[in-house]
């Protein structure tokens, strides 16, 4: 019985440690991100953010630096309907740098709103985000989206 039982034992241990090598070396910071990004999605969690982030999205002509209403950085003449506003973000690819401090995020989305004006827009697109660990957190350094027909 006691080898019965060491032996479990031994397997279960190996088994784990198995499977956290599968799950791979950044496996915790990959779902440190993922987490991010659905908090985003789900509140427009400017925490996510640094405060000097650079986005650049359809609407404009240029890059945009800093923090902002997350309405404005869809539709910048203010005109989206306050709470209209619903992203859904598919993480396809999570890199992250052998330092541990930077990362990339490809995804696609979906974004649903409403204007002040009356119109429905739902907008498919994809992005590329960029990440930076500071204090411990994963907060967005970086924004690139397009949208796109399918």
């Amino acid at each position: 019985m006691q080898t019965a039982r060491r032996t479990f034992i031994a397997a279960t241990f190996v088994a784990s440690v198995f499977t956290l090598h599968a799950a791979g070396p950044n496996a915790v910071d990959e779902a440190a991100i993922r987490k991010q990004v659905a908090l985003t999605d789900e509140k427009g969690d400017e925490a996510a953010y640094l405060p000097d982030t650079v986005w650049w999205s359809n609407p404009f002509k240029k890059p945009q630096i800093g923090k902002s209403n997350p309405e404005d950085r869809i539709h910048p003449k203010g005109d989206v309907v306050p709470g209209s506003l619903k992203i859904t973000t598919k993480p396809a690819r999570i890199v992250i740098s052998d330092s541990k401090d930077l990362a990339y995020e490809y995804s696609t989305y979906n974004l649903v709103s409403d204007t002040k004006d009356g119109r429905h827009i739902d907008i498919n697109g994809a992005l590329l985000r960029v990440w930076q660990k500071v204090g411990g957190e994963w907060k967005t350094a970086s924004t690139f989206s397009r949208s796109y027909q399918e």
